[in-house]
């Protein structure tokens, strides 16, 4: 029974509702309104051509910053105009046009001497005329004039060393020192930074599966409060095939008296090298040699072994083995 009442009751609202709307002229108070709308308009587009006084904002922008200067974060971002035209042209600049920076170069405006670094009126205002049309005055400039603070650094060359993480390719080595180019670049700073700072990292180069020599164009890790020229450089990772080589290398003593006799076990030693392949043909048993002093050999007779070591070898020929690693002697004094 109550579902009823109120689904009755609903239907009695609606009813009267319906019959309201029914009794009025709607179409009289619609073109009420149109007039109301019309009139408007024409009243604000008769008041925008009347001129009028309106403050925008222009950002600042410092280009041409010396590598020995840094700018102080407190220097005006932007700058506060004021200026004069209809209300058509000033809509314009409101709605729909976003001012480009005002760019203060500041190889413009350092002094001679650097005492100080000075925005003049006139520069601002040539630059902020071109970008507002003829019909438009420009009543003022909020701050009239930039001082632009900055900090004097000094430069010291530092040395750079790159951050690789490479995997070759089964076969594949890293044949020779990694180059970069430059080796060494000015950084700008105070003198408390430069003096802690030794060395100056590259990004990170990660390589996987590599089978080639490799080059890439890498920036600087950045150092706070520190500009560096260059902020890039190249480096090469030489990356060859590598293969092995074996000689028979032997054992000798240099420098024996002749009131000695010395006998090594074994005689000779097996020295494996890797090498690139672009190497192959470079590498002689001529150029490897074992001979170790009497002095050591003397200095090991009660033992009888000496751990065996390349006294000359080519400096490129990187880790070569040496089987067996140790060899045995004898080491006599002869009779008179």
């Amino acid at each position: 029974m109550a579902r009823l009442d109120i689904s009755l009751f609903f239907k009695s609202v609606f009813r009267k509702i319906r019959a309201f709307f029914l009794r009025q002229k709607w179409e009289e108070i619609l073109i009420f309104f149109c007039f109301v709308l019309l009139s408007t308009g024409f009243w604000y587009l008769e008041s925008l051509q009347e001129e009028y006084e309106i403050e925008v904002g222009m950002p600042v922008k410092y280009k041409n910053v010396p590598q020995d200067v840094v700018l102080s974060a407190d220097n005006p971002q932007s700058l506060l105009i004021r200026i004069r035209d209809k209300g058509t042209v000033l809509i314009n600049y409101l709605w729909f046009n976003s001012f480009s920076p005002i760019e203060v170069d500041m190889k413009d405006v350092l002094s001679g001497k650097r005492s100080e670094a000075v925005a003049e009126r006139r520069l601002l205002e040539s630059a902020i005329s071109r970008q507002l049309i003829a019909s438009t005055s420009l009543l003022s400039i909020d701050p009239p004039t930039i001082r632009v603070d900055y900090t004097e650094l000094i430069h010291k060359d530092i040395t750079v060393s790159a951050d690789v993480d490479i995997q070759t390719d089964p076969g594949f080595q890293i044949s020779d020192a990694i180059r970069i180019n430059p080796t060494k670049v000015h950084v700008y700073a105070e003198s408390a930074i430069l003096d802690t700072l030794l060395v100056i990292e590259t990004e990170s180069i990660e390589l996987k599966r590599a089978n080639k020599t490799v080059t890439h164009t890498v920036r600087l890790k950045p150092i706070p409060n520190a500009r560096m020229e260059p902020e890039k450089v190249e480096v090469t990772i030489p990356i060859e095939e590598f293969t092995e080589k074996r000689f028979q290398i032997p054992v000798e003593c240099k420098n024996l008296p002749d009131n000695y006799d010395l006998r090594v076990f074994p005689s000779t030693v097996e020295v494996v090298c890797n090498i690139p392949m672009s190497k192959y043909k470079d590498l002689e048993r001529s150029d490897i040699e074992i001979r170790m002093s009497f002095q050591e050999f003397d200095s090991n007779r009660v033992s009888g072994g000496l751990p065996v070591r390349l006294t000359k070898c080519p400096e490129w020929l990187v880790t070569p083995l040496v089987n067996p690693y140790t060899v045995e002697f004898i080491l006599e004094q002869k009779n008179p």
